[in-house]
């Protein structure tokens, strides 16, 4: 019994040993695999043009990005939304358009939904109601109606409630503060 226990002891401590090892070793790869995606979404937001350009900014708040054509136009900014659905963490970039009065886009870079449900969210359908939206006014959802852009409202997923409210509420939250931000940076300069 005790030859048992010694031996379970040694294959659990080699095992433990062995996945920290690997996941020490794959650390680089994930995150350049997190970069790239990250870099994928930024370009999407603004495909409409050549290849953009991203600059992060310096600012108290979201994480922001500046993008630029080649020819350093500004084509807007691009907020890092970070909020929690029903499957976990989801993670966002919401495209702003240059003057900060509507939004551009919105790409779903990360997110752990109930596939069929809650990963809608990462569907056409449901990321274009964002497209025009005030950024300075909160986002809400309405359920089994069609939204009123002018109220700043989407239609809500059929049963993924809480992906749709923990979306509605993430832009509202970090592009909001993003844009109050970037508004008080323009009026001093």
């Amino acid at each position: 019994m005790k030859k048992m226990i010694l031996v379970l002891g040694i294959v659990t401590l080699l095992s433990g040993v062995v996945l920290a090892a690997v996941y020490t070793g794959l650390i680089p790869r994930i995150e350049e695999n997190e970069q790239a995606a990250l870099e994928r979404s930024l370009s999407a937001l603004f495909e409409g043009s050549e290849t953009p350009e991203f600059e992060e900014l310096d600012t108290e708040g979201p994480t922001v990005y500046r993008a630029e054509s080649q020819g350093g136009d500004l084509l807007g900014f691009a907020v890092r939304v970070t909020t929690t659905g029903y499957g976990g963490e989801i993670r966002l970039l919401v495209g702003v358009s240059p003057d900060l009065s509507s939004i551009a886009g919105l790409e779903v870079v990360q997110q752990v939904e109930t596939p069929g449900l809650g990963a809608k969210i990462a569907e056409e359908d449901f990321r274009s109601q964002f497209e025009g939206l005030d950024p300075s006014e909160p986002v809400d959802y309405v359920k089994n109606a069609e939204p009123d852009t002018e109220e700043n409202e989407i239609e809500a997923i059929s049963g993924a409630t809480i992906s749709t409210e923990a979306v509605a509420e993430g832009v509202s939250d970090d592009v909001g503060r993003a844009v109050e931000i970037l508004s008080e940076e323009e009026s001093r300069q």
